[in-house]
């Protein structure tokens, strides 16, 4: 196995992004991590972010909390 195989894929930054800055307890901090550091491919932070609020969104559609248009502009 080749040392590249662990890397995560870059975010797409051809396709139209935003930044998001957010301020966070340790405690919250150190789930994150310890999940990432679950995962096969080792996201970085940002990534390992991205997938959980993606969960998250996901769960909350299928328990009928609605999903807001995420392609509307503000």
């Amino acid at each position: 196995m080749t040392m590249g195989a662990h890397v995560p894929p870059k975010l797409d930054t051809a396709s139209e992004t935003e930044r998001l800055q957010l301020l966070a307890p340790k405690s919250l901090m150190h789930r994150i991590n310890d999940w990432r550091r679950q995962q096969p491919d080792l996201p970085n932070l940002s990534e390992a972010v991205r997938r959980l609020v993606e969960a998250g969104l996901d769960a909350a559609d299928r328990e009928g909390g609605g999903r807001v248009e995420s392609d509307r502009k503000a």
